[in-house]
């Protein structure tokens, strides 16, 4: 619309799309996640535990999510002690341990696919799926989403323990546990390491090799790969260095942009500290 006698018009349409765009209606998901693959894959492959955190920001950053569902056996000591971590998330957590025996993961599966197609039948208000675990078993569940309920699925699974039939039957799949997540996983150390020093102290005084020293202390990682994910914040700017007078001697200190980091997903600042930081 464009008024003659005036740029109201125009001012009006640009409004209302711009008001459309920012209240876009996010697509209701369903989310269903083998902890097993997820645990057990990720510990084999890169020596790392999930980020639940990042997985769930991800996800409600894209959907709106109804509802979203741990499967696993939590008899295993290892899947057992992230149980306190998924309950930050979720109460809906399926314990799928049937005593043991040669078909254990695949009683895992059946639960997990069990669940995913009674809520196909009982929730038509789905409009995404999104299904984390790498087993080719869940390429007919997928496809019949897909072709038979026109539902979009996602499928999330880890690098070298990930079927390439199941990516073939997703509408869109989302591979984890590269090198490149390795990184940005020492990365998220290093800033929450420096946001806790922050925390603690009024004027940290954070070095480029204290820090890299202290973080591969900490977490047990080589100095080296530390050091690694230290250039790469540098290069991208998620850390800066100044330099300063202490004393009498000249020192180069490191600063974080925490409001940065946490756009790109590296870091998440608590709700109760946001208003504290630069989101430039």
């Amino acid at each position: 619309y464009k008024d003659k006698n005036s740029k109201k018009g125009g001012l009006v349409l640009l409004s209302f799309f711009s008001l459309f765009k920012k209240n876009k209606v996010k697509k209701k998901a369903a989310v269903f996640i083998d902890f097993e693959h997820w645990y057990i894959a990720l510990d084999k492959n890169l020596g790392l535990k999930p980020d639940i955190k990042s997985f769930t920001n991800e996800l409600e950053r894209q959907y709106n999510v109804a509802e979203m569902t741990f499967f696993g056996d939590f008899s295993n000591p290892s899947l057992n002690a992230e149980m306190h971590r998924i309950r930050g998330f979720t109460n809906k957590i399926v314990e799928t341990n049937n005593g043991g025996g040669y078909f254990k993961k695949d009683f895992t599966d059946f639960i997990m696919l069990d669940h995913i197609y009674r809520n196909a039948c009982l929730d038509k208000n789905i409009d995404t799926y999104v299904i984390f675990t790498g087993d080719g078993h869940f390429s007919s569940v997928v496809l019949f989403l897909k072709n038979f309920c026109n539902k979009e699925v996602v499928v999330y699974g880890v690098k070298n323990a990930f079927s390439g039939q199941l990516k073939q039957a997703a509408s869109r799949y989302v591979e984890i546990g590269t090198k490149q997540d390795k990184t940005d996983e020492y990365c998220k150390m290093i800033l929450s390491n420096m946001y806790s020093m922050e925390q603690k102290h009024k004027n940290p005084r954070l070095t480029f090799v204290k820090t890299v020293s202290a973080v591969a202390k900490n977490n047990s990682v080589p100095e080296q790969e530390i050091k690694l994910a230290m250039e790469k914040l540098l290069h991208e700017g998620y850390v800066t260095q100044y330099e300063t007078l202490i004393g009498k001697r000249q020192v180069r200190l490191l600063k974080a942009h925490f409001g940065a980091a946490e756009k790109s997903g590296l870091f998440i600042i608590p709700k109760d500290k946001k208003r504290n930081f630069n989101k430039g």
